[in-house]
């Protein structure tokens, strides 16, 4: 109770782990879980039915398992905010639940959500990201690890986005984005990712095979279908297969294949 600030409000059917702090005016509805040596600061809320891991920082103001952005949604049915450990979620940060019946959106661990970003219901966000102040993530966007989205970017509904993309500040995206690349503008690709693979450890060979997948897609005259048949031909590493397989996935939205000028 020496954590719990006197003006805090937490239900009696929340359960607290071992040293969290629950600062002024914060607000800790029912059936909440919240993960040991977290910190929920001055006036967040954390909703009912939410999730909350080890070790987090849930910033002043940030509202996690809202109730979503959408028409017509049926604020009775049971859904949650699921987030992970170690997650640095900042002030005024939006987290969403889902809006299908025990559904749940997604945050995994070691994420970094700068002020003002949003996520909205039923996205899978996984590790190590990092949202700049104001990243806007429409319902069902799915998001790798090790993203970097600049401030302002905004994310369509139903848009995936793969693992080591970075994202020019206020681009658009409104197709899927692949793995390793570099987003900027409306849709548009400005080239690899080079700087995130080598700080994430990569092989030179897999960066050289990467590139070689690259510009099979984006610096050839070959369509997306005529590219992936070309690329076929040969054998990639695990690392490369993983842009080769992505555009060869079913896809709701498309792909980002235009290149920025």
């Amino acid at each position: 109770m020496d954590n719990i600030h006197q003006t805090a409000i937490v239900a009696d059917s929340a359960t607290l782990g071992e040293g969290v702090k629950i600062g002024p005016y914060a607000i800790i509805e029912d059936d909440v879980v919240i993960g040991a040596g977290t910190e929920i600061m001055a006036q967040a809320q954390v909703r009912k039915g939410s999730r909350i891991g080890v070790e987090c920082e849930i910033g002043s103001g940030a509202l996690v398992g809202a109730d979503p952005h959408f028409v017509g949604f049926d604020r009775g049915i049971d859904s949650r905010a699921t987030v992970g450990d170690h997650n640095v979620i900042r002030e005024y940060v939006t987290i969403h639940r889902s809006i299908e019946p025990d559904g749940e959106t997604v945050l995994g661990d070691h994420n970094y959500l700068m002020n003002g970003a949003h996520i909205g219901h039923d996205c899978i966000v996984g590790d190590h990201n990092v949202l700049a102040n104001n990243v806007l993530l429409g319902g069902h966007v799915e998001m790798g690890n090790r993203c970097f989205l600049g401030g302002g970017s905004v994310y369509h509904q139903f848009v995936r986005v793969g693992d080591y993309v970075m994202a020019q500040g206020l681009a658009g995206v409104s197709t899927d984005v692949p793995p390793f690349t570099i987003l900027a503008g409306i849709n548009e690709i400005a080239g690899l990712n080079a700087v995130g693979l080598k700080r994430g450890g990569f092989e030179s060979e897999d960066r050289k095979q990467i590139k070689e997948v690259y510009r099979t897609v984006y610096r050839s005259d070959l369509n997306l279908k005529q590219a992936l048949e070309k690329l076929s031909e040969q054998e990639w590493g695990e690392v490369a297969m993983l842009m080769v397989n992505f555009l060869k996935s079913d896809s709701k939205k498309g792909f980002c294949l235009k290149l920025h000028k």
